[in-house]
């Protein structure tokens, strides 16, 4: 039994292409789906879509694929300092491009190391340099990543002209405790591999009317599965793309071999 929603056929797997084009579909149903840019005050029905990038590029462009096949257009917040993928590496840098001419926005995921607005504007301003530079894009959003650990981030409703803060009080409604049951904007996320605010078909299909979604692409699969599972998964993905990454560049790497001790274990 699908334990997301009731809204969903128990024989969708959670977390799976399949899964996710429904939940689309659904948003598509009852809301506008509109960039950040589209949102202002006078603006009384939407919803946004957003991803954090996390761990893997490759599963990001799966989504973006997805959407793009459905009319859908969303924004990718991409992380310059990851330890899991290198933004700027020629591979990742045409699975960005890829992202990008489907139709979707190319933001940045970072973590200020302050809450003061000139801070943030400086720091996005240098990642922003090397990105752009590298995409030949304009970056003009941000997300920040793990705001919980400095809660003034987005509590402070900071902002820096001319770029799109994805926490700005325009898509997001901040609160100090309890989340009331129907706040203005509500926000939805599945992080931890888990819907902690509503699965996002139960919460459009109610009476809410502005929302913004959070999606983080290494969650979701084709094949879906619980928590272990996809971690189990995304670790052979991210496998055979290190082992790839290696043997381009070195000639006497046995890939092969190695690859087939690994499917032993």
């Amino acid at each position: 039994m699908n334990s997301n929603s009731n809204s969903i056929s128990s024989d969708v797997p959670a977390f799976s292409h399949q899964e996710y084009r429904m939940i689309l579909s659904r948003l598509k149903e009852y809301l506008p789906i509109l960039d950040y840019s589209e949102v202002t005050e006078n603006v009384n029905r939407f919803c946004v879509i957003r991803h954090d990038v996390e761990f893997s590029l490759e599963r990001a462009l799966d989504l973006a694929q997805i959407e793009h096949d459905m009319d859908i257009q969303t924004s990718y917040f991409i992380q310059l300092g990851n330890n899991t993928y290198n933004a700027i590496s020629k591979k990742s840098l045409d699975i960005l491009r890829k992202i990008n001419k489907l139709g979707h926005k190319i933001g940045l995921h970072f973590t200020p190391t302050s809450s003061e607005e000139e801070v943030v504007n400086q720091e996005f301003i240098a990642l922003k340099t090397i990105l752009d530079s590298r995409l030949d894009i304009d970056i003009d959003r941000f997300s920040f990543h793990r705001p919980n650990l400095n809660r003034k981030l987005i509590s402070s409703n900071i902002r820096i002209n001319g770029v799109i803060n994805a926490y700005d009080k325009l898509y997001f409604e901040y609160f100090d405790d309890t989340i009331p049951e129907n706040p203005d904007i509500k926000y939805i996320s599945d992080s931890n591999h888990q819907w902690k605010y509503g699965h996002p078909i139960d919460v459009v299909s109610g009476s809410c009317s502005k929302v913004q979604v959070l999606i983080h692409p290494f969650s979701w699969s084709k094949n879906g599965g619980d928590n272990l599972a996809n971690y189990l998964s995304l670790l052979k993905e991210k496998n055979n793309v290190l082992m790839d990454s290696i043997n381009a560049e070195i000639s006497n790497f046995p890939k092969d071999d190695l690859k087939n001790i690994i499917s032993l274990q």
